[in-house]
């Protein structure tokens, strides 16, 4: 995407006025509305309708909430021209009812191209980008990608996207990302970069009928199950035309400027970034269940063009307090299924 590539340019400059008008420090909040919204700058190119904060790399939350123009693009902590983070952690963006929509512009020699409403827990340049996250509920409308951490020649890994409640919204290009980085792969210091954009990252769907186009670079996606859940309801539909495979990364290249290593170590490279990801996935309640439950078959995933698994998630025993269930594991072309019997103990 197009907005991504530009990250390596300056990643987030601030333009004129700076994002509160303040010097901002460690551990800060923003509301918005209430809050002023600011315009920004990735490198030389003009991204208006913005919200963040730069000058606190650690500890920042962020609450989007219902009302004020639809944003362009959310971040919970990003680098600018005059800070540069090592790390970026620990950040959390709330979206409560938001819109992030098509309503910015990029603008390159004077050509205005619409682009819109992503979020980013936290965004940086070489950062180590982690432990941030992304909650997203009520009747929120996101018409971008949601990216749990961004790092063009760093890591992002150990980030969190959590989606609550049956009434959010996503476009219909919408991916979710656990990590991203350049898809260009450079070499410095005998070093691969980006480094890391998988390891950590979590998917929590506290709701049914997520659709989304796609989700990419998550190592763990958790299924939290509602007491009101009936026979076949669909937790997350991915609508890819080209088929869904989450085992797999998104697939990078060796950047071209890349000229001072042979073609075997290109592919040794190559092989390492785009090897199947050891996708754990779960199955957990939301809350205690107030009856025995009987062979209940929900859908956790359901592709319109075909689902790639190399192989089934382990089936699950558990006892929580007051019950015990199991969970079985399903999967046809298109689907990814969990059968689930429940029955309520007395400790």
């Amino acid at each position: 995407m197009k907005m991504e590539s530009q990250l390596k340019k300056g990643l987030i400059i601030l333009a004129g006025i700076a994002m509160l008008s303040i010097n901002l420090v460690a551990k800060e909040t923003m509301t918005y509305p209430k809050d002023k919204k600011s315009n920004q700058t990735l490198g030389f190119v003009k991204l208006e309708n913005s919200l963040g904060i730069s000058s606190s790399f650690e500890g920042n939350t962020i609450y989007i909430n219902s009302g004020g123009r639809p944003l362009e693009r959310v971040f919970g902590a990003a680098e600018d021209e005059n800070n540069k983070f090592t790390e970026i952690k620990n950040n959390h963006v709330i979206i409560n009812g938001g819109v992030l929509a098509t309503n910015g512009y990029w603008e390159k020699d004077g050509v205005k191209t619409i682009r819109g409403g992503s979020v980013y827990g936290g965004a940086g340049q070489s950062s180590v980008v982690s432990g941030n996250m992304i909650t997203i509920k009520g009747s929120s409308k996101i018409g971008g990608n949601v990216y749990g951490g961004y790092s063009h020649r760093g890591s992002a890994i150990n980030n969190k996207i959590v989606i609550e409640g049956n009434s959010v919204s996503f476009g219909k290009e919408s991916i979710l990302f656990g990590g991203r980085g350049s898809r260009n792969v450079n070499v410095k210091d005998n070093k691969p970069a980006p480094i890391d954009v998988i390891t950590g990252n979590t998917l929590d769907l506290k709701a049914k009928n997520v659709k989304v186009k796609d989700i990419k670079n998550f190592e763990k996606i958790i299924f939290e199950i509602s007491n009101t859940a009936r026979q076949n309801d669909k937790i997350l539909i991915l609508t890819n035309s080209e088929g869904v495979a989450p085992e797999k990364p998104e697939i990078v290249k060796i950047s071209p400027k890349v000229t001072d290593i042979s073609e075997t170590e290109k592919e040794k490279i190559l092989a390492e970034k785009n090897k199947p990801i050891n996708l754990d996935i779960s199955v957990v309640f939301q809350n205690k269940p107030s009856k025995n439950i009987r062979n209940l078959k929900v859908i956790l995933i359901n592709t319109e063009n075909g689902l790639e698994l190399d192989k089934l998630p382990e089936n699950m025993e558990k006892t929580e307090k007051g019950y015990r269930y199991s969970v079985k594991f399903e999967k046809d072309a298109k689907n990814l299924y969990a059968v689930i019997n429940v029955t309520l103990v007395r400790n």
